[in-house]
């Protein structure tokens, strides 16, 4: 096994670790976020800020493959249904489900705080700007290399349409976000 395979199965596994982490704040809180008095607004900024927050905790630096992306829109969609007291039956978007919430999607919500992340990096002038340009030598493999988290930002900067000047400047990132 090398060092690629090692990172992605730990990325997976940290994942894994998080939302059943998610899960158990997610129990405590259930007689909470599926209280009818209280407005959906309400509960979904209770969701953000104790559960999401747990699952989604130092994701910035994830290089986040397709899988542990879908394993974590499925665990937030079954989440906010559960608040919702919506079954899978009834149709209801999931989209429809967060703006009822007032909360984000995931994805856009690992984009943010990569982006945020990348704006820290590339402040930086200490030890982390020289870690980030190694170059691990290893055996080249068949097929597409391992995404990497550089990738990833790069990826993220033009789907925001982001330049990296912008991701350095920490007051005009926040604005763009």
């Amino acid at each position: 096994m090398g060092f690629d395979d090692f990172n992605l199965i730990s990325l997976y596994l940290a994942a894994v670790t998080r939302c059943k982490y998610a899960w158990g704040k997610f129990c405590q809180l259930l007689p909470l976020l599926t209280n009818r008095h209280l407005p959906l607004l309400t509960r979904g900024r209770v969701y953000s800020t104790c559960v999401r927050s747990m699952m989604l905790h130092a994701s910035e630096t994830w290089a986040v493959a397709s899988d542990t992306l879908n394993r974590l829109r499925h665990n937030v969609c079954a989440m906010i249904r559960w608040i919702c007291n919506v079954k899978a039956k009834d149709e209801v978007s999931s989209d429809a489900l967060l703006a009822k919430l007032g909360i984000q999607d995931v994805d856009k919500l690992l984009r943010t705080s990569s982006m945020r992340w990348l704006g820290h990096v590339g402040c930086s002038t200490n030890w982390i700007a020289r870690v980030r340009k190694i170059e691990v030598v290893a055996q080249k493999r068949h097929g597409r290399p391992k995404k990497t988290w550089e990738e990833v930002a790069k990826n993220d900067r033009a789907k925001l349409d982001l330049d990296y000047t912008v991701a350095q400047n920490r007051s005009e990132l926040r604005g763009c976000l």
